[in-house]
């Protein structure tokens, strides 16, 4: 399986909102598959990365 990558602007703001829409949508006890699953919480650990990042650059920023 090949992985391909893709280039999106979010907003720090939009990106946490999609961590927190991903937080509710795990945290909900449905009867759903664990494998099912996995993706969404790949892309909430992506995403968490990135909020990092954004963060320390915007830390960076200001010392500048």
């Amino acid at each position: 399986m090949s992985v391909s990558t893709a280039t999106i602007k979010f907003s720090r703001q939009e990106v946490e909102t999609l961590i927190n829409t991903l937080d509710l949508v795990l945290s909900m006890d449905l009867p759903i598959d664990e494998n099912f699953l996995k993706p969404y919480h790949s892309v909430k650990k992506d995403l968490s990365d990135i909020r990092k990042q954004l963060i320390e650059v915007n830390k960076n920023q200001m010392v500048i």
